[in-house]
């Protein structure tokens, strides 16, 4: 049910262009030349495009309250926003994005006195596409550079899944400095979701100590998967139906 608004645009789409290049054949299309431009636009690309990903992923709140995330924009500070990224941005220029640098709060060390940040960077992006198959290619690619940079450290490993979406891969190893990442992405029709995340690991559990972070890495991917992209999906595609 969820993809028959692609193809009923789709359809509408292909329509329009048939009749456009009917209607240049026998002279009646105009001299132009910008019905068929006009024609070859896809009105749910088009209206994703325009998007501001902060505002559609609701400044990325359900992901700061599971993570208990303390700042956005520094790593060593309390408050800020997640920054947004338009199409076309230096980044990653096909998709819209919405994220920036975290501050996960500080442990006090016992014995030392001392004080250990905890923080990392949060990458969460919606790439619209013109069609199913650019879609698939645009998964593709950001699924296969996903395990290509897993191969290169340690503890790698993939999750693939599907409902609500079309095709999915969760991505996770350990990096630099022992960092966790993780690197999930999804598609739907004609879009692709992607979240890129890496973080201080815990310090509190060194030494056998009490948790530090409000999460552990395991639970974080698996709520990701199972809470936190359903959701997304539901919101994005409530947005693209009201495109008539």
């Amino acid at each position: 049910m969820k993809h028959t608004l692609f193809k009923a645009l789709a359809a509408t789409g292909a329509a329009a262009l048939l009749l456009t290049a009917c209607q240049s054949e026998d002279g009646s299309g105009g001299d132009d030349g910008s019905s068929g431009d006009s024609a070859s636009e896809n009105p749910v690309y088009t209206e994703m495009a325009s998007w501001n990903a902060c505002e559609v992923l609701d400044n990325l709140q359900p992901i700061t309250d599971y993570m208990d995330i303390k700042g956005y924009g520094s790593s060593t500070a309390e408050g800020g926003e997640p920054g947004n990224q338009e199409i076309g941005n230096t980044f990653d220029p096909e998709a819209i994005g919405c994220g920036s640098i975290i501050y996960l709060g500080s442990l006090e060390g016992a014995s030392s006195g001392n004080s250990f940040g905890m923080s990392g960077e949060l990458k969460v992006k919606i790439i619209p596409t013109e069609g199913e198959d650019q879609a698939a290619a645009a998964y593709e690619d950001r699924a296969t550079s996903a395990e290509t940079e897993a191969s290169e450290w340690t503890d790698a490993a993939t999750e693939e899944f599907a409902d609500p979406w079309d095709e999915g891969t969760m991505v996770s190893w350990i990096g630099d400095a022992d960092q966790p990442n993780v690197e999930v992405v999804a598609r739907d029709g004609q879009w692709v979701f992607h979240i890129q995340l890496y973080h201080t690991n815990d310090f509190g559990l060194r030494g056998g100590g009490d948790p530090a972070l409000a999460f552990t890495d395991d639970e974080l991917n698996q709520w990701f998967v199972d809470t936190y992209l359903p959701e997304v999906n539901q919101t994005v595609n409530n947005l693209i139906a009201e495109v008539q």
